[in-house]
């Protein structure tokens, strides 16, 4: 329950912030859904972003998260590959695999936007814990995400992507995947 109160919370403050602009991302399959807000700093290519989200599944299993991180072209201007890094806190609670967890997680994303195919994009994210910041009931927290986007209008994309989810759980030190699969998605920007 702290595990959603964490990110309800997230996402109010975030839409408190003094943020320029944002997008509501949502995306789900037959067992999950990820709702989540982000807002950055300034419109331009290079910026500060924040995110909260929250996710569920029917195993009983909820997400929330809280993160940050710079995000801006490669290289020089125009280059059809964006890149950002930074850190996101994760938390972790389901009653049915007894599982209450807090982690720092760092890491890393792309989009890439191919020259010769208009209104495409191709995105990935991975974000790791290791043990020294994943506290309660697992040992490391890994998160991953893979996209194929279409922009149907200027302020809205959608997607389809891959989401993998996994933590070594403390007591028995096995791995478990807590999520994995194909989902669909929408994205929609807002200032």
């Amino acid at each position: 329950m702290a595990i959603k109160a964490f990110a309800i919370g997230g996402m109010l403050l975030a839409a408190s912030s003094a943020a320029t602009a944002g997008a509501l991302d949502v995306n789900l399959n037959d067992d999950s859904v990820r709702l989540a807000l982000s807002w950055m700093t300034s419109p331009s290519p290079n910026s500060l972003e924040g995110e909260a989200a929250i996710y569920y599944n029917t195993d009983s299993i909820y997400v929330g998260t809280i993160g940050v991180r710079v995000v801006g072209e490669t290289g020089r201007q125009g280059n059809p590959l964006e890149a950002g890094v930074g850190g996101k806190l994760i938390g972790i609670t389901s009653s049915d695999m007894d599982i209450d967890a807090v982690a720092l997680g760092l890491g890393f994303g792309l989009r890439y936007y191919p020259a010769t195919i208009n209104r495409l994009a191709f995105g990935m994210q991975l974000h790791y814990a290791p043990q020294i910041v994943s506290f309660g009931d697992v040992n490391n927290i890994l998160e991953g995400m893979l996209n194929v986007e279409y922009q149907i209008l200027p302020q809205a994309f959608a997607y389809i992507g891959y989401r993998l989810l996994r933590a070594e759980l403390e007591d028995s030190g096995k791995t478990d995947d807590l999520d994995e699969g194909a989902h669909v998605g929408m994205r929609i920007l807002f200032q």
